[in-house]
């Protein structure tokens, strides 16, 4: 019996997204690509390993067996490949990055990256998303994401924008809804704004922050709603959303630009660095 390290990642992340699609998606293969890999796992091991309900799988009793195996043996081979690879790189990287990011996902993928190239230097830059991308542009900034500005940029990853409250709250139709929202250039405020409009429901801006710390706390406090990305919801607030009599918000693109004017190895890596932990971290 040889279990194949790519059938094997294959076969994890399908256990784990419980769906062709997706899976493809996070591997990087297409559905049936990712069906034959499959299905050539389960003739090496001779035994059924998921079964369909509807348009989602489930592990059969023999698969969750293997996932147990499957997830040391993935762990290992890629530790053991990151022993043996080296850092080689140096020097530094002017990176850039709208606060979303910056007081969410982008503090652990840093630190992950600087274990891995200790003697690679970040630089990190928060601004608002059309800032980063001019400073790209010109040459200021090496590595940039921006929300929706997608000319000349990689669309990484997609965020949905949502309706963060306290849990205890509850919309009253009657009652003009309190709102916390980030400062008039931000494209989650028009959003929010035009949302609400059009679905005829009163409000009041009573908080405004360029912090996202700053909307989450009064978010917390019971004090307002507020829209933002989906990735940044702590699990201590909960999303309210249609059901609610709330309106559904745009999906956000997460942008990756890299500057043309210095190109280098230490950019593509942290690029693929960046790539990879937003697309696992939203699921796109």
């Amino acid at each position: 019996m040889n279990l194949q390290i790519d059938y094997l990642r294959t076969f994890t992340a399908l256990a784990d997204a419980k769906n062709f699609t997706k899976t493809g998606k996070q591997v990087n293969l297409s559905q049936s690509a990712v069906s034959m890999q499959i299905k050539r796992l389960e003739n090496e091991v001779g035994k059924k390993l998921f079964d369909r309900v509807g348009k989602t799988v489930r592990l059969t009793a023999e698969g969750s067996i293997l996932i147990k195996y499957a997830q040391r043996i993935l762990k290992e081979h890629d530790e053991a490949v990151a022993a043996l690879s080296k850092p080689n790189l140096e020097g530094s990287i002017r990176f850039g990055s709208p606060e979303h990011y910056t007081s969410g996902m982008l503090p652990k993928l840093l630190a992950n990256f600087s274990n891995s190239y200790p003697e690679v230097t970040i630089e990190m830059r928060c601004e608002n998303s059309d800032v980063i991308k001019a400073a790209v542009d010109v040459g200021e900034l090496d590595v940039g994401i921006c929300t929706q500005i997608s000319e000349g940029g990689q669309v990484i990853a997609h965020d949905p924008v949502v309706w963060a409250a306290n849990p205890e709250f509850v919309l009253q139709k009657h009652k003009t809804l309190a709102l916390a929202t980030f400062e008039e250039d931000c494209i989650f405020r028009s959003w929010a704004l035009e949302g609400l409009e059009k679905a005829g429901i009163e409000y009041k801006i009573v908080y405004v922050s360029r912090s996202i710390s700053g909307l989450l706390d009064s978010v917390k406090a019971g004090f307002a709603i507020a829209p933002i990305i989906g990735s940044n919801v702590p699990p201590d607030l909960k999303i309210l959303g249609i059901e609610d009599g709330l309106p559904i918000l745009p999906v956000s693109n997460v942008v990756l630009h890299k500057s043309k004017t210095n190109p280098s190895e230490i950019i593509d890596c942290f690029s693929k660095h960046l790539i990879k932990a937003f697309r696992e971290k939203t699921g796109s």
